[in-house]
């Protein structure tokens, strides 16, 4: 099982959480590290999960009632590990989106 960044970083959201259980059955990822939970000021109804590939893995911005980031560092080929997420039965309700993210751009 993959290691939270400071133990008990910050609480996850109702949304995050059921992510973050999928993530945890994927064999190749390293750590996992939540981050800030921030209330939408949207009144679009459904859970959006964007993901963006960083060097290390790749950050997930999870949205429902709220937003968080969740920060997925791999050993992996980060895709391989996301295509896995998008393929989970207890995710078909989730919209996912996908976006590059380097340095320097």
């Amino acid at each position: 099982m993959p290691k939270q960044r400071g133990r008990e970083h910050t609480s996850l959201t109702e949304t995050a959480t059921n992510v973050v259980r999928e993530l945890e059955k994927i064999p190749g990822i390293k750590m996992i590290a939540p981050g800030e939970i921030r209330t939408n000021r949207r009144t679009a109804s459904g859970r959006f999960v964007t993901c963006s590939y960083t060097t290390a893995g790749f950050e997930l911005l999870i949205s429902g009632q709220s937003t968080q980031k969740v920060s997925v560092h791999t050993v992996v080929k980060p895709t391989l590990i996301y295509q896995q997420l998008k393929a989970s039965k207890k995710l078909r309700e989730y919209v996912f989106k996908e976006r590059v993210r380097k340095p320097g751009m």
